[in-house]
């Protein structure tokens, strides 16, 4: 989905697993993308407060310290329209409905997910908040 219709995004990355983790920034950074990385949840929200905000939220679900549906909840209440993408080794229907009904833009994708498939995510995501935003005055 790359191209000229997308921009340089500030993505916020939460990831246990240094291994990953490394390979989305990697994927990300490749297309020109600035990353953040925490090492879970709780760090992840502690960076937005201090950096954000941030164009993008990829996370992880398990995580330890604060999950990434504790992260999406704590993310919603700040900022309704940041767009996340949740990644999560298991899919659980009633885990992705709950943090659907958060509302606000979200992608839900199980591991393994290509990085190059997530890179795309995120940047769809972030496109079409950007597409549905009123024009400014």
């Amino acid at each position: 989905m790359r191209g000229p219709a997308y921009r340089r995004l500030r993505i916020l990355v939460a990831e246990d697993e240094a291994l990953i983790g490394l390979a989305v920034e990697q994927e990300l950074e490749e297309r020109g993308h600035a990353v953040t990385m925490a090492s879970d949840g709780q760090a992840a929200l502690e960076l937005e407060a201090r950096l954000g905000p941030f164009d993008v939220v990829v996370t992880d679900m398990q995580m330890p310290r604060m999950r990434g549906d504790e992260l999406v909840q704590a993310l919603r209440r700040r900022l309704p329209g940041l767009p996340v993408v949740v990644m999560s080794a298991n899919h659980v229907p009633e885990a992705s409905a709950a943090l659907r009904a958060l509302g606000g833009p979200i992608t839900i994708l199980t591991k393994p997910t290509p990085f190059g498939h997530l890179a795309d995510e995120v940047e769809r995501l972030e496109h079409d908040r950007r597409r549905l935003e009123p024009p400014e005055a």
